[in-house]
């Protein structure tokens, strides 16, 4: 009786875990499109503020525009953030399906069924970090 008190018990913890990983990544997922349209809406900003080619060009050859241009340069060129991303996305993905494969009595579950696309999405994105990792590495993009 005690080994099935303990086997409900972590199944009721895996679930509590995967939920809350799923609700981490939508969290995430969240604050990350808003920085990106606050930083969309500064860029734009900036870039009406100046009046003529002339101004713009001025800007550009200070320090302060010069940091501005690599700052965007080292979002779009560096393909570590975007590896770590999708990684960071796997293992959430994968740890919230394990959690909703383990809170289920059987394959015929919904929650089951939801469990095994989130368990395969994270192995995907997982793949396609480790890939886009050693293709990096080959390339010799891996410094930057």
């Amino acid at each position: 009786m005690d080994q099935y008190f303990l086997a409900g018990q972590l199944k009721e913890w895996l679930l509590l875990l995967g939920f809350m990983g799923l609700c981490a990544w939508a969290a995430y997922i969240v604050t990350t499109i808003l920085r990106r349209r606050q930083q969309s809406t500064m860029q734009k900003a900036l870039l009406e503020k100046f009046a003529t080619a002339h101004d713009f060009a001025e800007f550009m050859q200070s320090p302060s525009g010069q940091k501005y241009v690599m700052g965007l340069t080292d979002q779009v060129a560096s393909p570590r953030g975007a590896i770590l991303n999708s990684v960071r996305t796997g293992f959430v993905m994968a740890f919230a399906g394990m959690g909703f494969m383990a809170g289920t009595q059987g394959a015929g579950n919904v929650s089951y069924r939801v469990g095994c696309v989130l368990l395969l999405a994270g192995t995907g994105f997982l793949v396609s970090a480790g890939v886009s990792y050693f293709l990096a590495k080959k390339l010799g993009k891996e410094q930057e």
